[in-house]
C-alpha cells in the first residue's frame, strides 16, 4: 500500500527574505519533525505550499521564495520530499488546459482550503498513491503508530459498505478533546463549540472504534485512492471543506467513518478577534451554501453539527451575531470595523445558489482528469519539485 502524508501550507509575506522568519515556516517544520516518531517510515511527504506575496506574485519572487522554502525543509528528512509551491502551479495549469475540460484549471489552485487539498490529491494521483493522510501544519504527531492506525480498516467492510475514508480527533495541548468556549459575548447565538462538543460526546460514548459522524476534521483525515479518484473537495465552499467532503462522498454512496483511535495534537497559534470575525463571515457563507446543497435531502444525518446551523434559524442567528459584533466594536470606539461586520448581510442576497449542480459538473471533470493523470502521470511537472 503506497501512502502519502500531505501537509498544506499557506505563507503570506511582503518580501521573499521574510520567509525563513515566518511563523508558518516554524509550524510546518515542527509538523515535519514530528513525523520522525513514526514507526512506519514507508510514506511519501507531499507539501503543497501557497506563496502569497503582498503586492503581487512576480515570477522572480516566486522562484526565490520556492528556493528559500526548500532550504528550510530539506534538512528535516533523509528521504526526498515533494514540494509543490505557487511557482510550479503554472505548469500544472498548462497541462490541465491542454488535456482537460475548459475552465477546469480555474478551480485548481493553492489558495483556498478546498483548492489546496485538491491540488494535493492530484499530486498523490500522479504518484500512484493508494492512501493519503491530510494533517495541518499546526499539528504534531505523537503516536508512533499513527500511520498504522490511519490505514487500519480501509477497504474493509462495515455494515455492507467498504470503508474508504476516516477522520480522527484533534487533541488539545492539555490532552483533552473537547473544545473550550471562546468567551466572546457576541458569539452566544453562534456557539459552534457547544454543538461540536456534542458530536464528540456522542462519538466517545460509542462502544465501537469506528463510528458514523456528521463531521470530519481536515487536519486528521484519511482518504483511500478509490475515494479521491471520484470525489474531490468542493472548490466553491469557502471553509468547512472537510465536513462538506463527507457530505459529497456520502451522497455518492461512499462510506467514511470516525476512528476514535486516530488522534493528532493540535497546537494552533493564538486566535485573535480578527480570526473570529473572519471565521464568522466564512461560516455564514459556508452554511448558506451547504443549506442550499442539502435541500434536496441527504443520506447522512448532520445533527447536531453542522445541522444546527443549516436550519432556517441560520438567517436570524447570522444577522444578530454580526450586529452584536458591530456593537462590540462601537463600544470600544473602533468606528470603521462595524461596517465590515454588517457587510455579512450582503451574503443573504447573492441570488439563487445552484447547490449541487456546480459541484457535480466539477466532479465529472475531476474524474476525467484523475483518469488521465493515472494513465500519463505528471513526470515532467513533478521532477523539479523533489527536494
Amino acid at each position: 500500500m503506497k501512502k502519502a502524508i500531505i501537509i498544506p501550507s499557506y505563507l503570506r509575506l511582503s518580501h521573499p527574505e521574510e520567509l525563513p522568519r515566518l511563523e508558518g515556516i516554524r509550524l510546518v517544520k515542527r509538523a515535519i519533525e514530528s513525523l520522525r516518531i513514526l514507526e512506519d517510515r514507508d510514506f511519501t511527504l507531499i507539501l503543497p505550499v501557497c506563496l502569497d506575496l503582498a503586492g503581487g506574485n512576480e515570477e522572480v519572487f516566486l522562484v526565490e521564495m520556492d528556493r528559500l522554502f526548500r532550504e528550510e525543509v530539506k534538512p528535516l528528512r533523509e528521504v526526498e520530499t515533494l514540494v509543490f509551491s505557487s511557482y510550479h502551479l503554472k505548469y500544472l495549469w498548462e497541462y490541465l488546459n491542454q488535456k482537460n475540460p475548459a475552465n477546469f484549471s480555474l478551480l485548481i489552485d493553492l489558495k483556498g482550503y478546498s483548492k489546496i487539498r485538491n491540488t494535493g490529491l492530484l499530486l498523490a494521483q500522479a504518484l500512484s498513491m493508494d492512501v493519503v493522510v491530510f494533517i495541518d501544519n499546526d499539528e504534531v504527531v505523537e503516536d508512533p503508530n499513527y500511520l498504522k492506525v490511519a490505514c487500519e480498516y480501509l477497504m474493509e467492510s462495515w455494515n455492507g459498505k467498504e470503508v474508504v475514508g476516516k477522520g480522527g480527533f484533534y487533541v488539545n495541548p492539555d490532552g483533552t478533546i473537547f473544545l473550550s468556549p471562546s468567551g466572546l459575548w457576541w458569539r452566544f447565538l453562534w456557539d459552534k463549540t457547544k454543538w461540536m462538543n456534542r458530536v464528540w460526546e456522542k462519538i466517545l460514548s460509542s462502544k465501537n472504534r469506528l463510528v458514523p459522524s456528521p463531521m470530519l476534521l481536515g487536519g486528521n483525515l484519511v482518504l483511500h485512492g478509490h475515494l479521491f479518484h471520484h470525489i474531490p473537495f468542493d472548490p466553491y465552499i469557502p471553509r468547512g471543506e472537510d465536513t462538506d467532503y463527507l457530505v459529497n462522498a456520502s451522497q455518492m454512496g461512499f462510506c467514511l467513518l470516525f476512528d476514535k483511535q486516530l488522534r493528532i495534537k493540535h497546537l494552533h497559534p493564538e486566535r485573535t478577534e480578527v480570526f473570529f470575525q473572519d471565521e464568522l463571515k466564512g461560516d455564514i457563507e459556508r452554511f448558506l451554501y451547504e443549506r442550499e446543497k442539502t435541500k434536496s435531502g441527504l443520506d447522512i444525518d448532520l445533527d447536531p453539527y453542522p445541522g444546527h446551523f443549516l436550519r432556517w434559524t441560520l438567517y436570524p442567528r447570522a444577522f444578530l451575531t454580526s450586529l452584536f459584533l458591530a456593537l462590540d466594536y462601537l463600544r470600544r470606539g473602533e468606528w470603521e470595523k462595524p461596517w465590515e461586520c454588517l457587510r455579512n448581510m450582503s451574503l443573504f442576497f447573492r441570488g439563487e445558489r445552484e447547490g449541487w449542480s456546480n459541484y457535480l459538473r466539477f466532479r465529472t471533470d475531476w474524474e476525467r482528469v484523475m483518469t488521465g493523470i493515472q494513465e500519463e502521470g505528471l513526470g515532467r511537472i513533478l521532477e523539479p519539485c523533489w527536494v
